[in-house]
């Protein structure tokens, strides 16, 4: 896996200023913004194509935004695996809420606003067991987002992010190159989250400042989904010789 190359690709395209530039633009825009998403994908599509056929020309890995429902597509099928992954969560959330309610309740002297007594012991059991089963269930989800970018890249569909077998081979024909994936990924991203910080003050500026600050968040996501969709490309594209070379098989990538 070329990790250098999905640094350098961007600036290669002659045209990658105007094409971020856009990105942020539909960031900004609610609905539109899931088109980022999208363009992630479309990314490892290109990358994967130009891999699979080097004879042909691919053109430039970063696409144009000319195809934009094609783009928010995508982008709306990621979010919505993202969101039945996510239902175990909110259904404990939800759980966590009703056992607040019962104990507040039962209890109401405890949670008074007059009492200085610490919260019962229940409080901080539900506190605590709601941190144990969340924390592992949401490392995991960070160890498979990647997997569901390349999915929908391969196949197109929520479902194929549901097909656990498939998605089990993927990783175990290259666990090297998916880890390589996943702690780029995941460092990149806490990288800009933590670079974002001091741009939260934007927000107080009024009415242009949240905006402006909208779209520095959504032009530093854009270069990391960037990123990220090429060694995605690189996976699939790995893939689909080695499944090429020893089945006689035409490479998948619908």
């Amino acid at each position: 896996m070329d990790i250098g190359k999905a640094f350098a690709f961007i600036s290669e395209d002659k045209e990658w200023t105007k094409k971020v530039l856009l990105g942020v633009v539909f960031g900004v825009i609610p609905i539109a913004n899931f088109a980022v998403y999208g363009y992630q994908i479309q990314v490892a599509r290109n990358v994967a194509a130009a891999q699979d056929r080097p004879e042909a020309d691919a053109g430039s890995p970063l696409p144009d935004w000319n195809d934009f429902g094609r783009l928010l597509a995508d982008g709306l099928r990621f979010m919505a695996v993202i969101l039945i992954y996510m239902l175990p969560v909110f259904v404990l959330m939800g759980c966590m809420a009703a056992g607040m309610i019962a104990l507040t309740a039962s209890q109401p002297e405890a949670f008074s606003a007059t009492s200085s007594a610490p919260p019962p012991p229940e409080f901080f059991a539900l506190f605590g067991l709601m941190f144990a089963c969340v924390m592992p269930y949401s490392l995991l989800l960070y160890a498979v987002w990647p997997l569901f970018g390349i999915q929908i890249a391969r196949r197109g569909s929520v479902g194929s992010c549901l097909q656990f077998a498939e998605m089990w081979r993927l990783v175990r024909a290259q666990p090297t190159d998916y880890l390589l994936i996943v702690l780029i990924f995941f460092g990149l991203y806490m990288g800009v989250s933590l670079v974002m910080l001091p741009a939260l003050l934007l927000v107080f500026i009024p009415c242009i400042g949240p905006i402006i600050y909208v779209g520095l968040m959504y032009g530093a996501l854009l270069l990391v989904l960037m990123v990220t969709g090429h060694l995605q490309g690189q996976f699939i594209a790995a893939d689909n010789r080695a499944q090429s070379g020893s089945m006689n098989v035409e490479p998948v990538l619908e």
